[in-house]
């Protein structure tokens, strides 16, 4: 099965709104998403529910089987999913370990509790994180060779 990386994009932009990062040329963007999409890719429990996989920087495209296949059109949703989500973890990372919202502020204890974006988003880091995992081990529950009778 072809997957072009644009059709994991465009539902990654969906879920990003960094204006800084949305605003650098094609050529910077397109580096920046290919190499959160490889690392996304990378992640052995990602790695294993593929019987085959291959990403073409070149052509911009990924081809793949899944391990255990339950239709073209879930097996693509389940794999533009996973990666968008995994993207989208990828891209808050570096956001939350920023030195923007780690860096103490002045102020009344009260008053850098009520200003500090630093707890929202790590919080939103731990749910997407928790949310990857549970769409993986999901999918590992529902399609697995115990179940098919294999």
């Amino acid at each position: 099965m072809t997957l072009p990386y644009e059709t994991i994009f465009s539902r990654a932009r969906g879920r990003i709104s960094d204006m800084k990062e949305l605003s650098l040329d094609e050529n910077d963007l397109n580096e920046t998403w290919t190499e959160r999409l490889r690392m996304v890719a990378g992640d052995e429990r990602v790695i294993r529910k593929f019987a085959s996989f291959n990403m073409d920087d070149e052509i911009q495209q990924i081809e793949f089987e899944m391990q255990y296949p339950v239709s073209d059109f879930a097996d693509k949703e389940y794999v533009i999913g996973l990666f968008t989500l995994g993207m989208t973890i990828e891209w808050l990372k570096p956001q939350v370990d920023s030195a923007k919202f780690t860096a103490r502020a002045l102020g009344t204890k009260e008053e850098k509790n009520m200003q500090n974006p630093y707890k929202d988003m790590q919080s939103r880091l731990d749910t997407l994180q928790h949310e990857f995992s549970r769409k993986l081990a999901s999918h590992g529950y529902i399609n697995n060779s115990y179940v098919r009778g294999e």
